[in-house]
């Protein structure tokens, strides 16, 4: 998978219809120089010979933006700050979204799942960015007569205070899912006999509940978190340009910007890829851990 990922990130890099080095104010031996500097003379499999085998050593060669730094340096210095916002914002997501599943479930049809309900889909309705832009702003827009009310909202990567900002707008971009999983998850495995068993036994409620149906619940969670962990990664990239957090999103998207920096854009997407076909890797053996008898099959 990581293979045909790489392939399929560098064929659609040279499918672009700008590469680097096209400025017409270069002469056109300087031009023919960088081309044999960066190996943008050679035939496209062997570029992506060379790109396979320095991405097997961790050498992702020189930036094409000025300074000609190495990748590896830059996305070493950036990618770090978006895995931490990404994984603080995922177990956000999940620690509130789970919590809040559990609890819609337990009082069905009631005041308390009512309005757990309203707010996962109020927070499911609205994008990230628009939730990121509103948070920046500071502007509350009420109908009158209390009209707009401005507040002071932290955001930014200075300080743990600031941090709080980005890592609840992005956690809230995916916690309805959590919520809405277990919810339905809950109520099904509620109304298994084994619950009803267990309760005919004489077991105690909260025992039932935590021990047999709750961990039964997580198994479509956990299967569906490698996806929502890759949406957040990408939805990550709004966020850090919105409420100005310096992740690795800035790299990637000047990147584009002429002279387009390709080996940037191949190492981030064929990292970003590897990540998450690793996350589905561990998904699959915390859902066999769960439920014994996939593991058994």
């Amino acid at each position: 998978m990581i293979f045909l990922a790489s392939f399929l990130a560098f064929v659609l890099v040279k499918l672009m219809p700008y590469e680097p080095f096209t400025n017409p104010k270069l002469a056109p031996s300087v031009r023919e120089n960088l081309r044999e500097l960066y190996g943008l003379n050679k035939p496209y499999l062997v570029q992506y010979w060379d790109f396979i085998r320095d991405l097997a050593t961790g050498n992702f060669g020189l930036s094409t933006k000025p300074g000609n730094r190495p990748v590896r340096e830059i996305i070493g210095e950036t990618l770090p700050t978006s895995m931490l916002l990404g994984g603080l914002a995922f177990a956000f997501a999940a620690i509130v979204g789970v919590t809040l599943g559990v609890l819609s479930a337990l009082k069905a049809n009631g005041i308390v799942d009512y309005v757990i309900t309203v707010f996962a889909t109020l927070a499911f309705a609205f994008p990230s960015f628009v939730v990121a832009t509103v948070w920046v702003a500071g502007k509350i827009y009420f109908p009158p007569p209390i009209g707009v009310v401005e507040v002071v909202l932290p955001y930014g990567w200075d300080t743990w205070y600031d941090r709080l900002g980005p890592i609840l707008v992005l956690g809230l971009s995916i916690m309805p899912y959590f919520t809405r999983l277990v919810r339905a998850s809950m109520l099904e495995a509620l109304q298994q006999e084994y619950v009803t068993t267990a309760r005919a036994k004489g077991l105690p409620w909260r025992r039932t509940v935590f021990r047999h149906a709750f961990r039964n619940s997580l198994i479509p969670t956990v299967t569906n978190a490698g996806p929502l962990f890759a949406f957040i990664l990408t939805g990550s990239f709004i966020i850090e340009r919105i409420m100005v957090v310096p992740g690795v999103a800035d790299q990637f998207i000047e990147s584009f910007k002429q002279p387009i920096d390709s080996r940037m854009v191949l190492a981030t997407t064929v990292l970003l890829s590897a990540l998450i076909i690793l996350l589905n890797l561990i998904v699959d053996v915390v859902v066999a851990w769960l439920d014994p008898r996939i593991s058994n099959d």
